[in-house]
C-alpha cells in the first residue's frame, strides 16, 4: 500500500534522531488510518519539545504542562474549514520528543516503540477513542494494542487483568 500523500509530517529543527523517516511515520499512519477504518482520510504530525507541547496544552487544553501526545479531530472542529465527514484530514497530532523519550526510558524500551505508541494513542483518539471511563480505557487500550500489533509491536501495555490502564499518555 502507498504512503498516504496526505500525511504531512513537521519536525522541529532541534530534535534528535528517532529513527523513524518521514517515510516510516507515513507508512506506519496510513496503516493507523486505514486499521482504523479512514484509509480516505490523512493527518498531519508534529514532532517537537516539551516547551512547545506545553504552550499546545495550554492554547488548546487549559493545561500548563508539558505532555506527550495531543490530538485535534476535525470533524469535532466547530468552525473548521474541514469539519464535515467527508473532510480529507482526520485531524492533527503533535508529539513531545522529549516527553517520549523520557517514557521510553521510564517504560524499558526504545523511542521507536514509544513515538509509535503515542501516535497509535493519537490516532485512536481522532478515531474518536477516548478513556474517560474505565470502559472506555480498556476499549481504547485494546484498540492502540491492535495498531501497534499492526506494525509489528507488542506488549508494550501491562496484563490489562492484573493492571487497570497502561503507560500514561495525555490527549
Amino acid at each position: 500500500m502507498p504512503n498516504n500523500p496526505r500525511i504531512a509530517i513537521s519536525r522541529q529543527s532541534t530534535q534528535q534522531s528517532i529513527e523513524l523517516t518521514d517515510g516510516d511515520l507515513r507508512a506506519v499512519l496510513d496503516r493507523f488510518l486505514a486499521e482504523l477504518g479512514f484509509s480516505d482520510r490523512g493527518l498531519s504530525l508534529l514532532l517537537a519539545d516539551n516547551r512547545t507541547l506545553r504552550e499546545l496544552n495550554l492554547a488548546h487544553r487549559g493545561r500548563d504542562e508539558p505532555t506527550d501526545v495531543l490530538s485535534w479531530r476535525y470533524t469535532e472542529a466547530e468552525g473548521h474549514a474541514a469539519a464535515t465527514p467527508e473532510a480529507p484530514l482526520l485531524g492533527d497530532l503533535a508529539i513531545s520528543l522529549e516527553r517520549a523519550r523520557e517514557q521510553a526510558h521510564r517504560n524499558g524500551w526504545n523511542l521507536r516503540t514509544e513515538v509509535l505508541r503515542l501516535l497509535a494513542h493519537g490516532c485512536a483518539h481522532l478515531a474518536g477513542y477516548d478513556h474517560n471511563t474505565a470502559a472506555a480505557e480498556r476499549e481504547m487500550l485494546g484498540r492502540e494494542e491492535a495498531l501497534l500489533k499492526a506494525v509489528g509491536i507488542e506488549h508494550v501495555y501491562p496484563a490489562r487483568e492484573n493492571q487497570p490502564g497502561g503507560p500514561s499518555s495525555g490527549a
